[in-house]
């Protein structure tokens, strides 16, 4: 127990490294990355968003037609956005939530701006990668690939790969142009719901082996430890998923708030629900929240959360 509490502030402190080495027999592929008509849309204006690994702060800059599109570290996530360019001057700088506003519409295709390391077999040293944009609408954000150039340093030509126009689908004729889309965040419900059963797993776990070894003697119903462990994540992990990142951008003060409210409300939980006295109870609530924590950071450092 002492190793897992001593695991617990080097895990909150320090991000997940990564390690970059080059293969053997290889050289570095630079790409170069442009939406090159991004001018004949002059009312939108189309940011790149980049977000790194284990972080929810999103940093985001206004792309031009001639800018090679970065996504700066190699594990970084990079998304496309359009939006109309009154909106963006509307809102104060920093304040847009760019994954989740409404009025934000993200590409319909993913680009993938970093280069890479390639065997010496292939010649090829650098390429560049021109989209364009096919339309923008309130609901519809559609771009596609339209050439490449490959360039090599064995001395062979370059190589010129032209792409089709894409078909879009037009919206119905009495579909309200000037309505606002709601986009719904499928992705972020989804990881929450994962993450809550996997919670509420982990701390009935937890409770049931607290109850049944050292505090066995309080003879605590299975469906009491049961309910317990269900009510207690569903009313404290919707605050520590959606509630604080609104307010604190931080990774450390987040985590550290977010928890702390998480133990406090938990523990006047057990306390009530299970008849116990509350500095057992507050003990119960660090071991289980303290555990369900580091067990959610390793796993998301494998990355399967």
């Amino acid at each position: 127990m002492r190793r897992i509490f001593f695991l617990l502030p080097f895990l909150l402190l320090f991000q997940t490294s990564y390690c970059d080495i080059v293969p053997e027999n290889s050289h570095f592929v630079q790409k170069c990355v442009k939406i090159t008509n991004i001018k004949d849309f002059p009312n939108f204006s189309i940011v790149a968003c980049t977000q790194r690994p284990m972080e929810r702060i999103v940093e985001s800059y206004i792309l031009n037609p001639n800018d090679c599109i970065e996504k700066g570290y190699k594990f970084n996530r990079l998304y496309i956005m359009a939006t109309r360019r009154s909106y963006l001057e509307s809102r104060p700088k920093g304040s847009i939530d760019w994954l989740n506003d409404r009025n934000i519409i993200e590409s319909s295709i993913s680009i993938d701006s970093g280069g890479g390391n390639v065997s010496n077999d292939n010649p090829m040293s650098s390429v560049e990668e021109y989209y364009e944009i096919v339309e923008i609408t309130n609901t519809n954000f559609v771009i596609y690939k339209c050439k490449e150039l490959i360039r090599y340093n064995d001395g062979r030509p370059i190589t010129l790969k032209k792409y089709p126009f894409p078909e879009v689908r037009r919206k119905p004729k009495n579909h309200k142009t000037d309505e606002i889309p709601e986009i719904y965040p499928h992705t972020e419900i989804f990881n929450f719901l994962k993450v809550l059963l996997l919670t509420v797993f982990i701390e009935t776990i937890l409770l049931f082996l607290l109850f049944k070894t050292k505090y066995k003697t309080l003879q605590i119903e299975n469906k009491l430890l049961l309910l317990t462990g269900a009510t207690t994540s569903f009313l404290t992990l919707p605050y520590v998923w959606f509630v604080f990142p609104a307010f604190i951008q931080s990774r450390i003060p987040y985590i550290l708030y977010s928890e702390c409210f998480a133990v406090v409300i938990e523990s006047v939980l057990i306390y009530k629900l299970l008849k116990i006295e509350y500095k057992k109870a507050l003990l119960v609530s660090i071991l289980c929240n303290g555990i369900s924590f580091l067990i959610g950071l390793i796993l998301n450092s494998m990355s399967f959360l």
